[in-house]
């Protein structure tokens, strides 16, 4: 019993991942699910914050809440005001790279969980519907402007399908979105109701579903015209329309990231026929798409159009620029967690008190766990010690309030 007691003892005393190799301890960090816990694991010290990198924990995150993140072939960070790529993103170091990748990710996490308050759709344009009755009347461009729905003077909107025989004859509405990165939480679609025809039917469908993908170009002769496919990248499962003249909202199983800027609504089985030929006939009012584009953001295509690149070009903060000084930004904004060393950490750069923290230097670089912090947080006071010491400098008149100051400190 002695024994393990004594075991113990040394346990506590030393770092239990030090013990792993570094394939384990990487394996044993991947299951922090927070950015909080992967936040606070960058700061415990130097062999720590290695593994944090080496096991990309910021991407794994992110790939977790978002499996679209895996269409990503590279990323960088482009500065837009010299349209170039930022320093130190190309030739760089392995350790570099990676904190450069860190940063991206970090930021990208940030902004997917983002939700602002949006009260307008997220659709720029209509792009095609599969079919249309009447054109330009009846065409998609009408589900984007919700008007009144009948009166004598204003006509009601609406897009409206072919008459078809089949009842399973399905349809499909296209758009842009407004931005090739969005994230899109649901769509609300409001079925047609015919109060100009007798019994006022509702054209609706029996299901709908939801696709997001982007458009590539389908090779063509030198005498036909461009034209376009689409590489759908994710499929909603269906969902039940009620035949009801209502906003019905279709809300995905979890937030989805849109890369490439498509949206398709497929309509899936007709259930209303226009008394005047007996066709079937899906109408729709007014489709909307709840979410929001990540503007620091841009995805290119690859050049075999099936990969994408990630370009980060928000602005360029100077206390980003290394791994280690970002430390304290790790953690997402509001998501600081108090009463943990990096709030501690923050109390003590706010002090402002150079001479107080000089000599305790040792002390807080222990207390932190992290040399690099610690002398990051006083790397500050120490410009500020400079320029003070170049006033006492000029304090002719020998009054002694410096002194009285630090006296009291």
């Amino acid at each position: 019993m002695e024994g393990i007691g004594d075991v113990g003892m040394d346990a506590a005393r030393g770092d239990l991942m030090k013990k792993l190799d570094d394939d384990t301890a990487i394996h044993v960090l991947q299951y922090l699910d927070t950015t909080r816990d992967i936040a606070c694991a960058s700061g415990v010290c130097r062999s720590w914050r290695r593994f944090v990198l080496e096991g990309q924990l910021w991407k794994g995150l992110c790939l977790k809440e978002f499996p679209e993140v895996k269409t990503f072939e590279e990323v960088a960070e482009i500065d837009l005001t010299r349209d170039a790529q930022a320093a130190g993103s190309s030739g760089s170091s392995f350790r570099q790279n990676l904190e450069r990748e860190e940063r991206i990710y970090r930021h990208l996490l940030r902004e997917l969980r983002h939700e602002p308050a949006i009260e307008k759709s997220c659709i720029r344009d209509a792009v095609v519907a599969s079919s249309t009755d009447n054109y330009p009347e009846e065409s998609i461009v009408q589900t984007l402007y919700p008007r009144p729905r009948y009166s004598d003077d204003i006509t009601p909107s609406y897009w409206s399908s072919t008459g078809q025989r089949d009842v399973n004859c399905p349809e499909t509405l296209t758009y842009n979105l407004m931005s090739n990165l969005c994230v899109v939480h649901e769509v609300r679609i409001r079925p047609f109701q015919a109060f100009f025809q007798i019994g006022h039917p509702i054209y609706s469908a029996k299901y709908i579903r939801i696709r997001l993908g982007y458009a590539i170009e389908k090779p063509t002769t030198d005498c036909e015209s461009p034209k376009k496919e689409y590489v759908w990248s994710y499929e909603s499962p269906k969902f039940i329309m009620e035949q009801a003249d209502s906003m019905q909202v279709f809300k995905l199983p979890r937030p989805v990231l849109c890369i490439g800027g498509v949206l398709q609504v497929e309509l899936l089985g007709r259930v209303q026929t226009q008394e005047l030929d007996q066709l079937y006939y899906i109408c729709i009012c007014h489709v909307s798409v709840v979410g929001w584009p990540v503007s620091d953001f841009r995805a290119r295509l690859s050049g075999d159009q099936r990969k994408f690149f990630l370009d980060y070009i928000g602005q360029f903060q100077a206390n980003e620029a290394g791994g280690d000084a970002a430390n304290k930004l790790l953690v997402p904004e509001g998501e600081t967690p108090a009463g943990t060393w990096m709030s501690f950490a923050e109390r003590i750069r706010q002090l402002r008190a150079t001479r107080v923290l000089r000599p305790n230097r040792l002390f807080l670089n222990t207390l932190l766990g992290n040399i690099t912090v610690a002398s990051l947080l006083l790397a500050q006071e120490d410009q500020e010690d400079s320029s003070d010491d170049e006033v006492d400098m000029e304090d002719v008149d020998g009054d002694g309030d410096e002194e009285e100051e630090d006296s009291h400190l």
